[in-house]
């Protein structure tokens, strides 16, 4: 059996219900159009990676899909079909390599400038999705009838994985919901004539629209108007005003670049303030139909920016005393740049008080003026107890032994590694 009479056999089997039937044929087409013609038995991984190799005009993630799909059809060729034995050469040809990158997410201050600019039935869309975390299908399949607002919930039918699903719905967006039912029609949310959206509605195209026209732009970019010409210029934060097309000399025009941000950054907005708000990554889970929790925490479970300054902050609270010594290791603390052992302001609700700030730092320039450049530049000189023994028990222990006879016991919290031995 070739490749191509065994995709031919894997699409035929497909049941009336695969709800990716197409997506399977466009991914295995790649496949035939290079291996079509080879047996089973002599496709090998080198073959594998030539046909990812020609597909580099795809992305990684495409490329992955193509991968897997070829995985499956010979894993179904191999258990289902009984048509092939022997190793899987897409598996064996190794994963792609994606890049894994974090899910974009409207703040607050963005959402309700994007709301405002945009038209009432698409508002009335993007709200829904925001508040419920669901997926431009689900918004545009979402009923009237699996609408339950006395028990604050919308049956969600058919997502990704075959299940139903119940999302909760906030008080908030009672009222939109209300005014939703008494639209014409039988989906919740359809166009102005009352029709449903198509697969082919292109949310992400408003979205990005809308966020121009509220100001949520990235930057500008120049470009001739003229077609025959095509030229694109790189972008900029701001437009030149004399800038001119260097092709053909016309006056540049300028369009305005939106954030990357469209459709479906809508749900992991809620995802991400949903998690961060309140800490359950269940919660998180069920709202969004994951199948397992290590999905959403792998995608979703992760620290806001403010969150992240807050937690750094902390962290300096906790370090004063070392910031107050001065220096950076191997430094020179009265160099100038330095801090010179002297720190300004700490930071309130610290918990080093002014004159054990001054002690210490005294304590430390004497250990320093004593060894001669300081002890952080020196290697310290383990001192061994008397009546050592081939046995030792490792401790850590506050102080040192330095070189000199200058020991910096005087200083806080400086741990060595040094043996204890019976005397």
């Amino acid at each position: 059996m070739t490749v191509a009479e065994g995709i031919a056999l894997r699409l035929s089997s497909l049941p009336p219900e695969y709800r990716t039937k197409k997506r399977q044929r466009e991914l295995l087409s790649h496949i035939e159009k290079v291996l079509g013609k080879k047996r089973l038995k002599e496709v090998l991984p080198l073959d594998v990676l030539k046909l990812l190799a020609d597909l580099a005009h795809l992305s990684p993630q495409t490329r992955e899909h193509v991968r897997m799909a070829g995985q499956g059809l010979f894993t179904f060729l191999t258990e289902t079909a009984k048509a092939f034995t022997g190793d899987n050469p897409f598996k064996e040809a190794g994963e792609v390599d994606v890049p894994q990158r974090e899910p974009g997410f409207f703040t607050p201050e963005q959402f309700a400038r994007l709301i405002q600019v945009m038209k009432p039935h698409l508002a009335a869309a993007a709200l829904f999705s925001v508040l419920t975390g669901t997926r431009k299908a689900e918004v545009r399949k979402a009923l009237k009838a699996d609408t339950y607002l006395a028990e604050r919930y919308v049956l969600i039918r058919g997502p990704k994985n075959n299940k139903d699903r119940r999302v909760p719905i906030p008080d908030v967006l009672v009222p939109l919901l209300e005014q939703q039912l008494k639209t014409p029609g039988k989906y919740l949310f359809c166009r102005q004539n009352g029709k449903q959206y198509t697969a082919n509605w292109r949310a992400h195209d408003v979205i990005a629209r809308a966020c121009v026209r509220a100001g949520l732009v990235e930057g500008t970019r120049p470009y001739c108007f003229r077609k025959a010409c095509g030229w694109k210029g790189d972008t900029m934060s701001a437009p030149e005003v004399d800038l001119v097309c260097p092709r053909c000399g016309r006056k540049a025009r300028w369009k305005e670049l939106p954030l990357p941000l469209r459709f479906k950054e809508l749900r992991s907005t809620y995802a991400t303030l949903g998690y961060a708000s309140t800490g359950d990554i269940h919660f998180v889970q069920k709202v969004l139909g994951h199948s397992d929790p290590k999905l959403t925490q792998a995608r979703y479970a992760r620290a806001l920016p403010e969150h992240l300054r807050r937690g750094a902050n902390a962290v300096g609270a906790i370090l004063v005393p070392a910031a107050k010594l001065g220096s950076p290791v191997g430094g020179n603390p009265g160099a100038e740049g330095g801090s010179g052992g002297k720190a300004e302001n700490p930071p309130e609700g610290s918990n080093l008080n002014e004159s054990e700030g001054l002690a210490m730092a005294s304590k430390a320039e004497e250990a320093r003026d004593s060894s001669g450049g300081g002890f952080l530049n020196r290697r310290p000189q383990v001192r061994f107890l008397s009546g050592s023994s081939p046995c030792f028990r490792t401790k850590r222990k506050q102080g040192v032994f330095l070189s000199g006879g200058v020991q910096a016991g005087s200083l806080d919290w400086v741990p060595v590694w040094y043996r204890v031995c019976p005397s």
